[in-house]
């Protein structure tokens, strides 16, 4: 047998240590989280009107963020990804390709900058820029507009926090295309747009589910900046997180693990959704390898 063909080869049985506790690391928390949960209680805690109430909050708002991302996401993977592969065949002229290219690189620093703030610099950002006194707030407030406190503050929080995760996992999906699918279309008249649209959006349809539900599920998981900006306001800004603050802090666990079983049961939903989209994935690929 060649040595290349086994697997044992390529990875060293001395790595199953450090693997099987950077999963323990991870699986140990978990498990202790779902055996302490009253699941015999369940059904009480899952209708109590105050978690009822942060549930439906945070799935709409959940919803409404992971809309914006997508909308405004997209287009700004398509530039980060067509600006890289421009330059990296040597093509990045003048006019918009050229000037995609040349503020990629500041781009990509903003665009991922949440993924290293920590959450309550995060809101406070949000707060100078969003707030009565911030850079755009104070022009909204001159209107008779707040965002602050608000239910607006909580889906811009989710929006500023999960925008990376959509925007790094588009990004990927869409480097994977091979540009001779571009070159083709182009050579067959197609527009910039038409290849937009026709091309490269379909090939990472998949990859750009996957986007969606990461950024859905980190909407849903906000804390820090949203209990910043946002207020803890029953019924206006409390979401599952939030919610399971409040009951920790006055010391009902109960209560809290209640929200919990809510959230992991949101989060089985997604995980079974980016498996879904998984295989979806192989079997485009199956069909382009067959093609």
């Amino acid at each position: 047998m060649a040595r290349g063909s086994n697997s044992n080869y390529t990875f060293p049985a001395w790595l199953y240590v450090p693997a099987g506790i950077a999963l323990l690391l991870v699986l140990g928390p978990l498990l202790g989280l779902v055996v302490k949960i009253p699941w015999s209680e369940a059904g009480s805690l899952l209708s109590e009107p105050s978690a009822v109430q942060a549930l439906e909050l945070s799935l709409t708002t959940s919803c409404i963020s992971t809309v914006c991302c997508i909308l405004v996401g997209i287009p700004l993977s398509l530039m980060l990804t067509r600006s890289g592969k421009a330059r990296a065949s040597g093509s990045g002229r003048a006019g918009s390709g050229g000037l995609a290219s040349a503020f990629s690189g500041p781009m990509a620093f903003i665009v991922y900058a949440p993924l290293v703030l920590s959450p309550v610099v995060s809101g406070l950002a949000l707060m100078f820029f969003w707030g009565r006194n911030g850079l755009l707030g104070k022009l909204l407030a001159e209107g008779n507009v707040t965002i602050a406190f608000t239910s607006w503050a909580v889906i811009l929080a989710q929006v500023f926090v999960s925008m990376p995760f959509f925007v790094s996992t588009a990004v990927t999906a869409l480097t994977a295309i091979p540009r001779r699918y571009e070159e083709i279309a182009a050579t067959e008249g197609a527009t910039r747009n038409e290849v937009a649209r026709k091309v490269l959006l379909p090939q990472a349809l998949p990859g750009l589910l996957t986007a969606g539900l990461l950024s859905f599920a980190r909407a849903l998981g906000e804390f820090g900046a949203t209990i910043t900006f946002a207020g803890n306001i029953e019924g206006t800004t409390r979401t599952i997180p939030l919610n399971i603050e409040i009951g920790l802090s006055s010391n009902d666990v109960d209560a809290a693990l209640g929200s919990c079983i809510m959230l992991l049961a949101l989060y089985v939903l997604v995980v079974g959704l980016l498996l879904m989209a998984r295989f979806l994935s192989s079997l485009r690929k199956a069909d382009t390898s067959h093609a």
